[in-house]
């Protein structure tokens, strides 16, 4: 995402409110960048039925369409009577996630912005939520966003992991603090950088708990986890010592205690990474990313890897 030139806006025509669109037009505005308007949708009455020639079910879906892309030009125009490029882009698909992978592959846009709601742990565990796929298999950036509008100067947090051994490199912690940079720089923000860490090994917290005697004392062990913590953000943030600020330590998982903080801070973004897994780790622990959607306050945007 750090270099835009088209959006896609994945739009819910049963929706009341669409802050993607409002979000992606701030987003085109700054970063002089196309937008794409976009509805998967279908309607099960015209599936195959015996009653309907194949020549009356294409019509009616072809008018089905039509009527989906006349609602989208409605969402386009006043848009583009701002000066901004827009394009629109209706498909008879399902489920919705897929029609988006595929319109993603066709296009090829540089961000996906999509509204998002609540989930369920049960629909999340059935793997019927669009999001949810997207969060693990979008190959471009992804923004999820919420109803809250963004505030003139809004707050972007980096959630950073150095050291994690999916990303022994660094790349994709390099790729977060990239991605919010040019966010932030679009629409006007601050970034601040976070790390959340555990403060104690889990063998030594297992040992104590079990109250067997531990190799090393919990409290220097937490503290000895705390510089580590520390010294590891220091060397991330070397290269670019004015661009971020100080980053803030949270001691406790990711999921547990970013929500607090996004809540704290007011922060209108938290920009996070997403490490590919097995699909059936996914799909019983699910990501840190996935997890974090529904707690935090704050729209989700999620990033890959990719090498400066």
């Amino acid at each position: 995402m750090a270099e835009i030139q088209e959006i896609l806006v994945v739009l819910d025509p049963g929706a009341e409110q669409h802050p993607a669109l409002d979000k992606a037009a701030r987003l085109a505005e700054g970063a002089g960048a196309r937008l794409r308007l976009f509805c998967c949708d279908h309607d099960a009455r015209l599936v195959a039925r015996l009653f309907l020639s194949p020549d009356s079910l294409s019509a009616a879906r072809a008018d089905f369409l039509r009527r989906r892309r006349q609602w989208l030009e409605t969402r386009a125009e006043p848009l583009r009577q701002r000066g901004l490029a827009v394009d629109v882009e209706a498909v008879w698909d399902s489920p919705l996630h897929a029609g988006i992978l595929t319109e993603v592959g066709l296009c090829r846009p540089d961000l996906v912005v999509k509204d998002t709601a609540w989930h369920p742990p049960l629909r999340r565990g059935l793997l019927t939520s669009a999001d949810w796929h997207l969060v693990h298999t979008c190959p471009v950036p992804l923004l999820l966003v919420k109803s809250d509008p963004w505030p003139a100067s809004p707050r972007i947090g980096a959630a950073v992991d150095p050291g994690h051994p999916g990303d022994p490199a660094g790349v994709l912690d390099r790729t977060i603090l990239r991605e919010a940079a040019a966010l932030a720089a679009r629409i006007g923000g601050i970034v601040s950088v976070v790390h959340a860490y555990l403060p104690v090994d889990p063998a030594v917290q297992a040992a104590v708990a079990g109250g067997m005697p531990a190799s090393v004392e919990p409290a220097a062990a937490a503290e000895a986890m705390r510089a580590a913590a520390t010294a590891a953000v220091d060397q991330l943030l070397a290269s670019h010592p004015d661009a971020y600020g100080d980053a803030r330590l949270l001691e406790g998982s990711a999921v547990d205690v970013l929500p607090a903080w996004c809540e704290q801070q007011a922060a209108s973004v938290l920009v996070v990474g997403a490490i590919s897994r097995s699909r059936l780790y996914e799909a019983v622990l699910g990501s840190t990313a996935e997890r974090l959607l529904d707690r935090i306050p704050s729209d989700l945007l999620v990033v890959r890897a990719r090498p400066a």
